[in-house]
């Protein structure tokens, strides 16, 4: 026999239930499609780069604060001939960091090694990226990259071959060098390709290095004018034009990227720091284009330029607040926060 007032009562709970559940939906919050919070991280070096690569974090850009208490966060490796970490570039991909190095002034060689977690790093390896190629002066300053139209990484760098120094151009700079942008790409990080070629302005022909892309979605929904913008140093002496930053474009990360570049956005010859310039990140944050660079010798020697369309800019270098007097050249990047949260969370003032 069936009890009526059992009946009764499962009926008024199941009202109860469903009532908590609608008003549970009506007042909880909309689910949120915004990205993940994010913190800047800038690995650089010291004097010459013997001591090591540290690392900086920053809430907003701008107060930048050293971690491991202002120790190396990966030492120098006792590699002969190629002993020196100058020019570090981290990359955060597919929850891995990545990084890159100088490993001397006349190395034909970059240094590689990954973490997890910026504090355990995988055994520093040496990769000869130009094998059995003669001729070959330096390999300096390489910045790590991803694609995401071609699913790989490419390293840029700026190298001088014999061949390019010795053809005769009057491209060479007032070191006896001449350097070119060359590439090389990978999957994995065990196989390279050869170097080939990145880029080389013309009209004149002249020696760069220090070459940096980004994405450019041009602040607009649609997709067909996104493009690429490379900033790159110009490597003449100042009479001729150089020791200042400058821009090309293209419709790819790996181009091909126009080869006459802007005028001088920063360094000599420019609104922003009158003196040489180098070595520049260059990142989109809130719709405003940042563009860090050392500039040596100035008051300022880390630097920051701001602009709303890479064609005006404003320094904002005065409210830079950098972890030691001179960091060297580095590369400022933007990192998820849980990827990093395990370290003194940096403040923001």
């Amino acid at each position: 026999m069936i009890c009526l007032q059992n009946t009764h009562a499962a009926f008024a709970i199941t009202a109860i239930v469903a009532l908590m559940i609608n008003l549970q939906d009506a007042v909880a919050p909309p689910a949120s499609n915004a990205p993940p919070e994010q913190v800047f991280i800038f690995p650089y070096f010291q004097s010459n780069g013997e001591t090591g690569i540290f690392l900086a974090l920053s809430r907003d850009g701008l107060n930048l604060e050293p971690v491991n208490d202002n120790r190396p966060i990966l030492p120098a490796p006792q590699w002969r001939g190629n002993g020196l970490t100058r020019d570090p570039s981290i990359l955060f991909h597919d929850g891995t960091f990545h990084m890159v190095w100088t490993t001397d002034w006349g190395s034909r060689s970059i240094g590689y090694a990954q973490s997890k977690d910026l504090v355990k790093w995988s055994e520093p390896r040496r990769i000869d990226l130009w094998g059995g190629a003669a001729g070959v002066v330096n390999t300096w300053a390489p910045e790590l990259h991803w694609d995401p139209q071609a699913q790989e990484f490419f390293i840029l760098f700026s190298s001088t071959l014999k061949a390019e120094l010795e053809d005769g151009d009057g491209s060479e700079e007032p070191a006896n060098l001449d350097h070119r942008i060359y590439a090389v790409r990978t999957r994995d990080f065990q196989e390279f390709t050869q170097p080939a070629l990145f880029y080389s302005p013309m009209e004149p022909e002249h020696s760069v290095i220090d070459a940096f892309v980004a994405p450019d979605d041009r602040g607009t929904v649609d997709v067909t004018d996104d493009r690429w913008v490379m900033v790159v140093k110009n490597e003449l002496a100042p009479e001729r034009g150089g020791k200042n930053l400058r821009l090309a474009f293209a419709e790819r990360a790996q181009g091909p990227y126009e080869t006459t570049l802007s005028e001088p956005i920063a360094g000599q010859g420019s609104a922003i720091i009158d003196q040489m310039a180098e070595g520049p990140s260059l990142l989109k944050v809130d719709g405003l284009w940042r563009l860090y660079f050392d500039a040596p010798g100035s008051r300022e020697p880390y630097s920051l330029a701001t602009s709303p369309d890479l064609v005006t800019w404003t320094n904002r270098s005065g409210e830079l607040r950098m972890p030691v007097e001179h960091p060297r050249h580095g590369t400022v990047a933007r990192v998820p926060t849980e990827a990093v949260g395990w370290l003194k969370q940096p403040r923001a003032e």
